[in-house]
């Protein structure tokens, strides 16, 4: 019995022992994931793709933040191209653009065969890549308001250009209007109407001032908003057409092809 007590006295002590050992291992924190990305980098400029395998494979198990997750990949299809595993880079190159679109590697860090693998991998996926990106809704009824039919095709400084001449025209025909209102009364007879308008003050003559100014505003707005809708209407087409058509370059290894994409 005292030799049973004994060795499960000794049991206990050793389980403990463990458990205070593993215990400062168990707290230390994991590496963020920015930071692990960070050393993989540091790796990859020193050319060590074992080690930037070896660091950003776990990373790939996890859930990432999506800029996380893209480098990652980035990372991982860099570091099987130089391995020569071509298909497993192609499949994390791939992974890489689907996040970032427009991704690109640096010419000056890494050498003119990687450079021209990622484009490959790029070209052949174009299509795919093309119909992720996300088009905004485009609305053929905005060009009938001029300047938002400008600002949706993109056209930013016409728009506030076109804008800002719609309003002072707007405001010009709109004041003018009510001070003519205000001083003047219409009068019809048998040869028409007129305007008659109070004598105090001078107000016959600015009266007629504002006339010709109403006059000239409502002609300018009138030739602006139609000018508006115009350039509205042309703009919308052009632009469908270039979403239609794409122009595509690219360069490999062993050659280089320029052409268009698109749906016809």
């Amino acid at each position: 019995m005292a030799l049973s007590a004994a060795v499960r006295s000794l049991a206990l002590a050793v389980v403990a022992v463990v458990a205070f050992g593993a215990a400062p291992a168990a707290a230390q924190p994991a590496s963020a994931p920015s930071d692990v990305l960070r050393d993989g980098n540091a790796a990859a400029t020193a050319g060590d793709w074992a080690t930037v395998d070896k660091l950003v494979q776990p990373l790939l198990a996890q859930q990432l933040a999506s800029a996380d997750l893209a480098e990652a990949n980035r990372l991982a299809g860099l570091a099987a191209f130089f391995r020569g595993d071509r298909p497993t880079a192609e499949l994390h190159f791939l992974a890489y653009l689907r996040i970032d679109l427009d991704g690109q590697l640096d010419p000056t860090l890494y050498p003119p065969d990687a450079i021209f693998y990622f484009n490959d991998v790029k070209a052949k996926h174009n299509a795919e890549l093309r119909a992720r990106r996300k088009k905004g809704k485009r609305t053929w009824m905005l060009n009938l308001v001029p300047p938002f039919g400008q600002f949706q095709n993109g056209e930013r400084t016409k728009g506030f250009l076109v804008g800002g001449i719609l309003a002072s025209f707007a405001i010009g025909h709109g004041a003018s209007f009510w001070l003519l209102r205000s001083w003047c009364t219409r009068v019809s007879g048998e040869q028409g109407s007129s305007l008659t308008c109070d004598d105090s003050k001078d107000r016959a003559n600015v009266a007629s001032q504002l006339r010709t100014v109403n006059i000239v505003t409502g002609v300018g707005l009138i030739l602006t908003y139609a000018y508006g809708v115009y350039d509205g209407v042309q703009g919308y087409r052009r632009k469908t057409r270039e979403r239609r058509i794409q122009p595509l370059v690219t360069v490999t290894a062993t050659e280089s092809f320029i052409g268009v994409a698109g749906s016809f």
